[in-house]
C-alpha cells in the first residue's frame, strides 16, 4: 500500500471530520431553529435543523441502531482502503466517505436527544414551484462525494479492464 495514499486517506478523513463538526457547531451557535438565513435568493438557505434518523429522516429515534450501523460502516471503509489497491482516487473517496460517517457518528453520540445537526438547505424555483433537497451537513457532502469519486473510479477502472480483456480476447 503507498504511504502517500494512506496518509491521504487519514487525512482526508479527518479534515472533513474535523471541517463538519466545526461548521456545525457554528450553526448551533449562530442559527436559530425557524429561522433560516438566506445566503443566495433562491438557491441557499442557512436553517437550523436537527435529525434524529437516517439520511432523508428515515429511521427517526434509531439512534442505538445507526451508531451501530455508522460503526460498521467505518470498519468496512478502513477494510477496504487497505484491500482497495491503494490508487489515489479510491483513497479520497474512502477518506471523504470515512471522515463523513466519523462526522454524523459524532452527533450521534454526543447528541443522542437531537441527532445530527443539518444546516444547508439547496432549492430552486422551477416555473413557479420549489424544488429542494433535504437539508444536510459538510458530513453528507463528504460521504455523497466519496461514494461518487470512488463508484466512478472502480466503474471505469472496471470498464476499462473488461475492455482490455475483450482486446486480448479477440487477439
Amino acid at each position: 500500500m503507498d504511504r502517500k495514499n494512506t496518509i491521504l486517506f487519514y487525512s482526508t478523513a479527518a479534515d472533513v471530520a474535523v471541517i463538519d463538526q466545526l461548521t456545525k457547531y457554528l450553526a448551533r451557535q449562530n442559527l436559530a431553529s425557524g429561522k433560516p438565513v438566506e445566503v443566495i435568493a433562491g438557491l441557499l438557505d442557512l436553517p437550523l435543523n436537527f435529525n434524529t434518523g437516517a439520511a432523508f429522516g428515515l429511521l427517526p429515534d434509531w439512534a442505538p441502531l445507526l451508531i451501530i450501523m455508522a460503526l460498521v460502516a467505518i470498519f468496512i471503509i478502513v477494510k477496504l482502503r487497505g484491500v482497495g489497491g491503494g490508487s489515489l482516487p479510491v483513497s479520497i473517496g474512502l477518506g471523504l466517505l470515512l471522515g463523513g460517517a466519523i462526522g454524523n457518528l459524532i452527533d450521534r453520540i454526543a447528541f443522542p436527544a437531537r441527532g445530527v445537526t443539518d444546516f444547508i438547505d439547496i432549492h430552486i424555483f422551477v416555473k413557479g414551484q420549489t424544488h429542494a433537497w433535504p437539508t444536510f451537513n459538510i458530513a453528507d457532502v463528504g460521504i455523497v462525494v466519496g461514494a461518487i469519486l470512488v463508484l466512478f473510479h472502480v466503474y471505469i477502472l472496471e470498464r476499462m479492464r473488461m475492455d482490455d480483456g475483450d482486446t486480448e480476447a479477440a487477439d
